[in-house]
């Protein structure tokens, strides 16, 4: 997938998420000792905290320091703030009354912050944390899940997950790791929204077990 353009991708994802639709009426899921497995009938993407010292002109991005509401006057890079929009929170360079991080609050609002949290305040753990739609027919908060997938198991060196957010853009099939904090791979297309320590976009066909 690194070799296909921005459209090329989205193609791509569009034509394999249908795919799963389609098998996800078809299967159904086997029900085992601890829990329930699902046949390939989710995907995996990443999401992650960015990191303010990564968001410099020199590296491409827009470093323009801008304030907003809910910062106080305070002046953050205005890729860096885009960038908090989406992912829900970053890290700061400087702390701000003992807050190491900022997050986005809706209705163009921010706030400082303690750390990540999940949807119901649950501090949010690297390679170990995951987040689902609110409208997943199949899993639930706070379930444990094992994820059966080459791509995910090598990327992130984890295959069990706790459900503990959810994201307004999350697909109802797609399960969103939390890699943790790190600066984005590059100022260009996708790779704005790209934690340097991993290659991973996508996981598709991935198999699910949901454990009691």
């Amino acid at each position: 997938m690194d070799k296909m353009t921005d459209d090329e991708l989205r193609a791509f994802r569009e034509q394999k998420v249908a795919e799963l639709k389609h098998r996800a009426y078809e299967v159904r899921s086997e029900q085992v000792a601890d829990g329930a497995i699902y046949p390939r009938i989710f995907f995996c993407t990443v999401y992650y905290t960015p990191k303010e010292s990564g968001f410099t002109a020199e590296r491409g991005f827009d470093a323009t320091p801008i304030t907003v509401p809910g910062l106080h006057g305070r002046k953050y890079p205005r890729a860096f703030l885009l960038a908090v929009k989406k992912e829900g929170f970053g890290r700061i360079n400087e702390a701000v009354d003992g807050r190491n991080y900022i997050r986005w609050m809706g209705d163009r609002r921010y706030a400082f912050a303690d750390e990540p949290v999940g949807r119901r305040g649950e501090v949010l753990v690297p390679r170990r944390s995951c987040a689902i739609s609110s409208r997943n027919k199949f899993l639930r908060q706070h379930a444990l899940l094992k994820i059966k997938s080459q791509t995910v198991n090598e990327e992130t060196g984890s295959d069990e997950w706790f459900v503990c957010d959810t994201g307004a853009a999350v697909h109802p099939l797609q399960i969103d790791l939390y890699w943790g904090e790190d600066e984005p791979r590059g100022a260009i297309g996708r790779q704005r929204a790209r934690p340097r320590g991993t290659w991973m976009e996508y996981a598709f066909e991935v198999e699910v077990t949901a454990k009691r």
